[in-house]
């Protein structure tokens, strides 16, 4: 297969070797080491986020059990796929991206013959080709249509699952697998035309399907209506895999511009893009589409920013369309945006955390100026009024500072009031002013500034730094988290200079062994999962920057590249010795905001 197809350099095994990802047109998936299919997601109206997946159902009892959660997700990287049954005949394997966006697997067996597949997203289905080996190939393996199981290490409102049970029906060489209390269907085309069967039990249901021997591989569709579904099928069946292949890998060199040429950087956008879910016009984005395919407006805002950092026509267009779910289809009950949500807008976890109301502003903000989209704006105007009205409302009297029920780690606060998400709101109002006049937001962006730098100025060990938290009533809490980003961006948007002596003591603080449960080995992390984390490598470049540091910026890129994995994803969290992923193989943030980081360097 690979005649005739020009690969670039095999990944690295050495790197970490995980699941290699793919998506689009509204669906997302991976595969294994071995090319074999682990999940395929897409977006349902009811339930958020449904998968076709060999993994076993989450255990509900273990859902507020941190330690049950973090075995569940690791054992996601590490899972055999559905695909053809090799045995122990595999003598070696090399993994490719090509494009750096499409899962190419090629596999030696012991007599010397080598098996090569390729999948991709393509028309709102899955493509997966198969060739060589022998033939006809055997695909083995347990399957299931599920919901996703939203796997969360500090759960904020479990979402009942919905049963788990697999009918399952063959017959013109077509397979479809249903989940009845989803209405979902799954159908695979290109098995052996002779075989007819059905079957149905609970839990997921384990197969043994011959490849027709004429099939280049097999075709995966979503559905609602199993009959639909099946002609859908058999007309997409009939698609130049080649042909559909040679386009999707066009369009990708085509978009890809000279500045994501490191992995990192173009994971950061590809992945983004890839997460965007279709909600009618709306997108929402989700944190990643294995572990957590649940949106935050944090998150989200990051993968925003480096879609609209890329320029790219189509990429620029998700931002206008994630602004439309984000006001118009997300609930915001009493006002304010929840902590996370399905990605058909219900909150998913109902806590506060105040830069999640701040977010979406200045993502739209940034939209308008970038793109002199007006007609957003139009658009939005009455709900960005609401937003703020609900911002607004929540501020408290006494000290003019707002308050908030969580870090942006999820974590409970030590003291109400949180020092980089009021950085944020200066940042919003600074940006909203001269896009709507119902508000003086220039005076407001000043005041705020002037109390918190008045509020959260301390002293520690007879160093003036900024406190992480306060009561606004004179106790602190001194320490800083890597997801805390528009702290080392302060200098960068003027909340601060770059030379103020408080700002540098307190990033010194930050990265120094002071910073109890938020420095490890010299690298940020977070007392969320206690490892060097990757978004703090990230921020590391930012204050590299402000420091005018070269060699700086050069050792964090270092770290972070370290902290990669063999397709450029970065991780959570990752042993700050070795760079082993502690936490999450699958986390969007950080990638983007790298991208962010190399496609707009001021």
């Amino acid at each position: 297969m690979s005649a005739g197809i020009d690969l670039p350099q095999p990944l690295d095994p050495a790197q970490g070797v995980k699941p290699l990802d793919f998506g689009g047109h509204g669906v997302t998936g991976s595969v294994d080491p071995l090319g074999r299919l682990i999940a395929l997601n897409t977006f349902h109206p009811t339930h958020g986020y449904v998968t076709l997946t060999v993994a076993q159902p989450f255990p509900e009892t273990e859902r507020y059990n941190p330690a049950a959660v973090r075995a569940y997700r690791a054992g996601l990287a590490a899972l055999d796929g559905f695909g053809p049954a090799f045995g122990g005949s595999v003598r070696s394997r090399e993994a490719y991206l090509l494009e750096g966006a499409i899962p190419h697997v090629r596999l030696t067996l012991e007599d010397g013959s080598t098996v090569e597949s390729t999948t991709f997203a393509w028309g709102g289905g899955v493509i997966q080709i198969w060739r060589g080996g022998v033939k006809p190939l055997r695909f083995v393996g347990t399957l299931s249509v599920q919901r996703c199981t939203y796997t969360q290490l500090t759960e904020g409102g479990p979402v009942a699952m919905p049963p788990v049970r697999t009918r399952a029906a063959l017959f013109d060489g077509v397979l479809t697998l249903e989940n009845p209390a989803l209405y979902t269907t799954v159908a695979i085309a290109g098995f052996e035309p002779d075989l007819v069967w059905q079957a149905e039990q609970d839990g997921p249901l384990t197969l043994d399907l011959p490849l027709a021997p004429d099939a280049p591989g097999l075709i995966f569709v979503f559905g609602s209506d199993p009959l639909f579904t099946r002609e859908d099928m058999l007309s997409m069946a009939q698609v130049d895999v080649d042909l559909a292949l040679r386009r999707e890998r066009r369009e990708w060199v085509a978009r890809r511009p000279p500045d994501a040429r490191d992995p990192v950087v173009w994971r950061g956008l590809v992945y983004g893009e890839m997460l965007a879910v279709p909600v009618g016009e709306p997108l929402c984005i989700l944190t990643d589409h294995m572990l957590l395919p649940l949106s935050w407006n944090r998150d989200a805002y990051y993968v925003a920013r480096a879609l609209l950092s890329w320029g790219d026509p189509a990429a620029v267009d998700i931002v206008r369309c994630h602004l439309l779910w984000m006001f118009e289809t997300a609930d915001r009950p009493g006002g304010a945006w929840g902590r996370c949500y399905l990605a058909n807008g219900r909150v998913k976890d109902p806590a506060y955390q105040l830069d999640q109301q701040v977010f979406p502003l200045i993502e739209l903000a940034e939209y308008v100026a970038e793109t002199g989209h007006g007609a957003t704006w139009e658009r939005l105007r009455g709900s960005v009024r609401d937003v703020l009205r609900a911002l607004l409302a929540r501020r408290d009297s006494v000290t003019g500072l707002f308050p908030t029920d969580e870090t942006p780690a999820d974590d409970p606060m030590a003291f109400p009031f949180h020092f980089s998400s009021h950085i944020l709101i200066w940042r919003a109002y600074k940006l909203l002013n001269g896009l709507d006049d119902s508000l003086d937001y220039e005076a407001l962006a000043d005041e705020i500034r002037e109390r918190a730098l008045v509020a959260f100025a301390a002293q520690r060990d007879d160093v003036p730094l900024f406190a992480y938290a306060t009561d606004g009533a004179g106790q602190v809490h001194f320490y800083h988290d890597a997801n805390d980003v528009p702290l080392v961006l302060a200098p960068s948007w003027g909340f601060v200079k770059p030379d103020d002596p408080v700002w540098r003591a307190t990033v010194d603080f930050a990265f120094s062994p002071a910073n109890v449960g938020g420095c490890y080995a010299g690298r940020l992390g977070s007392v969320h999962t206690r490892a060097a984390w990757p978004l703090g490598d990230a921020q590391d470049i930012i204050v590299a920057r402000v420091l005018k540091d070269p060699d700086r910026e050069r050792r964090a890129w270092d770290r972070l590249h370290a902290a990669a994995q063999w397709d450029g994803a970065l991780p959570e969290a990752v042993d700050p010795g070795t760079n082993a992923v502690a936490s999450r193989h699958w986390f969007a943030w950080p990638n983007a905001l790298a991208a962010w980081l190399a496609l707009d360097p001021v």
